[in-house]
């Protein structure tokens, strides 16, 4: 079972056994990790990009999960969490094109001031 945009869709074993291994899948955890590790502050620059509402009162952000269509940022509040997707311009076809994806996204990031940020809702 499958979820998008609100709907839900079942898959069988033959469909999901045909479908297309997603590029970065072998080398997700080790991406995963490096950003946490090395590039923190780049988490911190993706966090423009979440809905403000969404931001507010995050106590930190980790991205934990990232594929050929974007990142996903794990937001951990005091006492919950959520998860904000953060889609790509366009699928990734290639793993060496995940860079370029990735900043694309934080090129975006850079042009919004933390203060159109606070004041958006997009």
């Amino acid at each position: 079972m499958l979820e998008a945009a609100g709907e839900r869709v079942t898959v069988g074993l033959d469909e999901l056994m045909e479908a297309d291994t997603d590029p970065l899948a072998t080398c997700e955890a080790g991406m995963l990790t490096h950003l946490i590790d090395d590039h923190g502050d780049i988490v911190d620059l993706l966090l423009r990009l979440v809905k403000p509402r969404a931001a507010l009162g995050v106590r930190r952000a980790l991205p934990v999960a990232i594929d050929r269509y974007g990142i996903t940022l794990r937001l951990e509040y005091a006492h919950t969490h959520d998860d904000a997707r953060l889609a790509f311009p366009s699928p990734v076809k290639d793993v060496d094109q995940a860079g370029a994806r990735i900043h694309t996204l934080l090129d975006t990031a850079r042009h919004r001031s933390p203060r159109s940020w606070l004041l958006s809702d997009s």
